[in-house]
């Protein structure tokens, strides 16, 4: 198994840390390995939010699901589920804790115009024009309408 660094991405202390979550190596039934090490971000993204701390909330939930798209494809995710594929359901529960964030009407216009951007770059990836992966920009656009 090839697990070199990504080129492609700029490589932050954050987006370094969550690579290392996709390793092929935590690829497992419906990867839920993957799922419960993305766990402390689900809940980092929340105690963000709660604390104002919206900027960090937004990169955190961006990194992740940028990462979750390039691998999803890139590692064939889609071979190890059938009907659950539970790194979904965590980056689906950061999304509605950011749409609650919203509603709250407290969210920065700054940060929210850097969310749909970085959403809309994700609308074009092969993981969410093929495989509707990640859920999360369903849950998005349904907030949206």
């Amino acid at each position: 198994m090839n697990n070199t660094s990504r080129t492609d991405i700029e490589q932050t202390p954050l987006k370094a840390e969550i690579e290392t979550v996709f390793n092929k190596r935590n690829i497992d039934e419906d990867c839920d390995t993957i799922a419960n090490l993305l766990a402390p971000y689900q809940k980092a993204v929340r105690e963000l939010l709660s604390q104002g701390k919206y900027a960090e909330a937004v990169t955190i939930l961006l990194e992740v699901l940028e990462s979750l798209t390039y691998h999803f494809v890139k590692d064939e995710h889609y071979n190890y589920f059938d009907d659950m594929y539970s790194p979904d359901y965590v980056c689906q529960d950061m999304m509605e804790a950011i749409i609650n964030g919203i509603k709250n009407g407290n969210f920065p216009a700054a940060e929210l115009q850097r969310l749909k951007d970085g959403l809309e770059k994700l609308k074009h990836t092969e993981a969410y024009k093929d495989y509707s992966v990640p859920y999360a920009l369903d849950v998005w656009e349904k907030f949206q309408r």
